[in-house]
């Protein structure tokens, strides 16, 4: 579980590091050991078409703060997240935005996964 000794505040506006991966700017500041991302999704972006590999190996928790992403796992099973609507999307799974798509992801590394009992 994250610890942190003292209280903290950053801005995403301000990031620790900025980078693009298949199209999408990703903003990421650190608290402690939690690493929050602001990710832009383009209109028209897919995991499977843009990232080289079929399906995502990660766990996802955040939150939408405007437009939507829909995931399909490989088992089949599909949800879809909206502006303010809180995630979890398990590894193991391939995501799109039809009309692009912007998010925070909190991730304590892979604790995440072990956190909600999908490792």
């Amino acid at each position: 579980m994250a610890t942190m000794s003292n209280a903290a505040s950053r801005t995403l506006d301000q990031p620790d590091e900025q980078v693009e991966k298949g199209g999408v700017t990703i903003d990421v500041v650190y608290l402690g050991d939690i690493k929050v991302k602001r990710a832009n999704y383009p209109a028209g972006w897919r995991f499977s078409e843009k990232m080289g590999a079929e399906s995502c190996g990660d766990t996802h928790v955040g939150y939408v703060i405007e437009g939507s992403m829909h995931a399909r796992m490989d088992d089949g099973t599909e949800i879809s997240t909206k502006a303010g609507d809180v995630f979890m999307v398990p590894a193991g799974h391939d995501a799109w935005t039809d009309e692009g798509c912007k998010l925070v992801q909190f991730d304590e590394f892979d604790s995440a996964a072990r956190r909600f009992g999908v490792s």
